[in-house]
């Protein structure tokens, strides 16, 4: 049986890339928190859409005491964005800077077949804006993934507003909170959507750092798995040293 990896990060990406681009086009915002994909801005009542981010000018502001990895897991760079962030030591890198060099060619499709993605859904991953990419071992017929990207111009307020558009109207929100990471403020949201007969557990991170808003997404069929590696994500979540 071959190993298909959860499209969920996929929809979700690809929604918050829509949701957050725009250029220079306007939107009217209220101050009240909404469930649009886009971040909303209390500071005016006409602001620009936010876009998708793929590096970070600044350098963030390391924590006071340096990060420790929880138990299990393993340092995920992210260079472009000039954090890292603990994912499973069973878990594995995906070069996507890498993969976009490679697409059309033998080594890319050779690539999209041992992760279980067509050469399309990888060709997807690589130009949905993502700067880091982790996928986890299968069960059964799925695999685990876990993405990064970042957004500028605004603000996702709660965890129901980042998730609502990747949710969708077959999408359940299973609990929303605010958290601290050693990297700056979050607002995360855990929710559940049935996918192709399967039922698939997802939860989202935005981070605040340096004036961006970085976006982590764990997807699995199981919510214990997305619960265990965004609980580590949250707990190490930093800018790199």
């Amino acid at each position: 049986m071959s190993v298909r990896c959860l499209a969920a990060p996929l929809t979700v990406l690809a929604l918050l890339v829509a949701g957050c681009s725009g250029g220079g086009a306007t939107q009217t915002t209220s101050t009240t928190t909404t469930t649009t994909t886009a971040p909303t801005s209390s500071a005016t009542t006409s602001a620009a859409m936010p876009s998708p981010l793929t590096s970070r000018s600044g350098t963030p502001t390391a924590p006071a005491t340096p990060v420790a990895l929880p138990a299990g897991t393993k340092w995920l760079a992210v260079p472009a964005l000039k954090t890292r962030l603990a994912i499973p030591t069973s878990w594995k890198a995906v070069d996507l800077a890498a993969l976009r060099e490679q697409k059309g060619t033998p080594a890319f499709a050779k690539a999209a077949a041992g992760l279980g993605y067509t050469e399309q859904e990888l060709a997807d991953f690589t130009a949905s804006g993502a700067v880091a990419m982790a996928v986890g071992p299968d069960a059964g017929e799925t695999a685990p993934n876990l993405l990064v990207r970042s957004v500028g111009g605004g603000t996702f307020s709660d965890g129901e507003q980042l998730t609502s558009g990747s949710r969708g109207a077959t999408g359940t929100l299973d609990a929303q909170s605010k958290a601290t990471t050693p990297g700056g403020p979050a607002v995360r949201g855990d929710w559940h959507a049935p996918l192709d007969g399967l039922t698939v557990h997802a939860s989202q991170l935005a981070v605040e750092v340096s004036g961006q808003q970085d976006i982590v997404t764990v997807a699995a069929q199981d919510a214990q798995t997305v619960k265990k590696v965004m609980d580590g994500v949250v707990a190490s979540y930093s800018p790199a040293p």
